[in-house]
């Protein structure tokens, strides 16, 4: 059995795109928050000229803060990305068709 998709609903797709963006989003800012945590407990070793002007915590803080803006700036372009995507499929699948699926009952 064939089916054809015609149309997404601009909406769900917009609300996925933000959740995978929220949850990669994430994913991302622990491991650059762990990253950066280790960087700056060791970076003061490593490289003692280069950290005198920070302060001792800024390997947490900038770990902290990517935890917190990495998930909502994933997430907006996510769902701007889903818009977009959604929006020009349904553009194009009315000139051109849209995408053929081929079922087993």
């Amino acid at each position: 059995m064939k089916k054809e998709i015609l149309k997404f609903d601009i909406g769900s797709v917009t609300k996925i795109f933000f959740f995978m963006g929220l949850i990669g989003g994430l994913i991302l800012g622990i491991i650059f928050a762990i990253m950066y945590v280790v960087i700056g407990a060791f970076g003061t070793s490593i490289y003692p000229t280069m950290y005198q002007t920070m302060p001792e915590n800024m390997g947490s803080i900038v770990g902290l803060s990517a935890i917190i803006l990495f998930p909502i700036a994933y997430a907006i372009f996510g769902a701007i990305l889903g818009l977009l995507l959604s929006g020009f499929y349904n553009i194009l699948s009315r000139a051109v068709g849209g995408i053929k699926l081929e079922f087993k009952e």
